[in-house]
């Protein structure tokens, strides 16, 4: 059997998820076959402690433990770990999860020795959240003290009975060759920081044209959310509500940065244009309305400093302030670090001019802006402008340029170029910190 390096993340109050993930993996793979590393991200429960004495037993487990007080954040500690495995196939598991049997024979049969695969391993939840086609809803129990091993077992050895064909998706856990992950992919993008990286991930993964499967073969238990929102996320409490608040905040400034990213949010490679907004600030400005704008344009020109100020100081402090208050990051602790992150430059994105030679130039009022920014011309102009864009170019490809009209827009055409592609070249995505000085016990 080819050799694997199970990758797992832990952190704060997930040491019996951690010991239970590695049951399963002891009970139901190969286990001294393949190398398991796990990455400490925070602990307050001595589960390194725990670990170093579980290790004491199993040479093939390699531990880090992150000690600076900070967590580094799945982002980044997946592509640690991915780094310093040792075999060629790794697999992604997150702690709140549990393999079935012969997990490693039926991801490595999926994977099938191609290295334009991506396997993700099927998914097996509480009934915590909406069904949906590529998981199968049903309780074996909602934390590792109350978990149904022989059930879950015995279930999932009768799905494997059924031998359910491949389908397509993309999800944690997943698997691949780490030479695909590094040299195809170039690993996540380190700007987002609470969630979206998984979509980020899933777009450039069909961009390139790598096959994303999962099989129901090889399935995992998920406790879910364990690791974004803590082990009691779904209890009715306030501890659980203020939680669930701020990372639902934190999420929303996800999605912006996901926005500013590709211009748009999905799945599938969709081109996006350099266009500059222009407005005349010849109203009463509503910051709310500047807050929803901003992501899907390039560059905004305001013929008002002042509120270009602001407006970068409010989004730049908005664009933090929620990831940091998720993960515990001081102001202080967050200045140190930030360069290691692929940050968004706010500061760039507004500037006093159009610049010569600008693509796409798309001018209005507020006033007007306002009036009409309920209306379904203006909201889909804003909202789907880069797809109204190609759409022309493929109507026109050698007669597109000149000036348009949508609703309160005036829109210049000068050259219509994807942007998109330049997230394509993996080497943007090299963690931008020192990654040998992550060392495993």
């Amino acid at each position: 059997m080819e050799k694997i390096s199970f990758c797992i993340a832990s952190a704060k109050n997930e040491k019996y998820y951690t010991l239970g993930v590695l049951k399963s993996l002891k009970e139901n793979t190969d286990f001294t076959n393949h190398e398991v590393l796990i990455f400490i991200d925070s602990d307050n429960q001595n589960t390194y402690e725990e670990l170093l004495e579980y290790k004491k037993q199993n040479s093939n487990v390699k531990i880090y433990n992150n000690q600076s007080g900070f967590p580094i954040g799945s982002q980044r500690n997946v592509s640690i770990m991915f780094h310093h495995a040792s075999n060629d196939v790794v697999i992604y598991l997150q702690s709140d999860m549990v393999v079935c049997p012969e997990f490693d024979k039926y991801f490595l049969e999926a994977l099938n020795k191609d290295k334009n695969r991506v396997i993700s391993a099927a998914r097996i939840e509480p009934p915590l959240h909406p069904a949906s086609p590529e998981k199968i809803v049903k309780d074996f129990g909602l934390s590792p003290e109350e978990f149904k091993y022989d059930e879950f077992y015995n279930f999932t050895k009768n799905l494997q009975k059924e031998n359910r064909p491949l389908m397509v998706g993309h999800f944690a856990p997943f698997g691949l060759y780490k030479e695909t992950y590094f040299k195809v992919m170039g690993g996540f993008d380190t700007r987002f920081r609470c969630s979206r990286e998984d979509s980020d991930f899933i777009i450039r993964l069909n961009a390139h044209n790598l096959e994303s499967l999962q099989t129901w073969n090889a399935s995992v238990y998920h406790y879910t959310c364990v690791s974004s929102r803590g082990t009691d996320w779904y209890k009715k409490d306030q501890e659980a509500e203020i939680k669930n608040q701020w990372q639902t905040k934190a999420d929303e400034e996800e999605l912006k940065r996901f926005i500013r990213k590709w211009g748009y949010f999905g799945h599938d490679y969709k081109p996006k244009f350099d266009s500059t907004l222009v407005i005349d600030i010849n109203t009463v400005p509503n910051l709310n309305l500047f807050l929803f704008l901003e992501p899907y344009f390039n560059k905004i020109v305001l013929n008002d400093n002042e509120l270009s100020n602001h407006l970068i100081e409010l989004i730049q402090h908005q664009s933090t302030y929620y990831s940091n208050k998720r993960w515990n990051y001081t102001l202080k602790h967050w200045d140190k670090v930030k360069q290691e992150f692929m940050v968004d430059n706010i500061k760039q994105k507004f500037i006093p001019k159009v610049k010569e030679n600008t693509d796409i130039i798309i001018k209005t009022d507020l006033y007007t802006l306002t009036q009409n920014l309920n209306t379904n011309e203006v909201n889909n102009f804003i909202n789907h402008s880069n797809e109204i864009f190609l759409n022309l170019l493929n109507e026109n490809p050698n007669n597109y340029k000149g000036i348009y009209n949508i609703g309160c827009f005036n829109i210049e055409i000068n050259n219509l170029i994807d942007l998109n592609k330049n997230h394509l070249d993996n080497k943007q995505y090299q963690l931008l910190l020192d990654i040998n000085k992550f060392k495993f016990i």
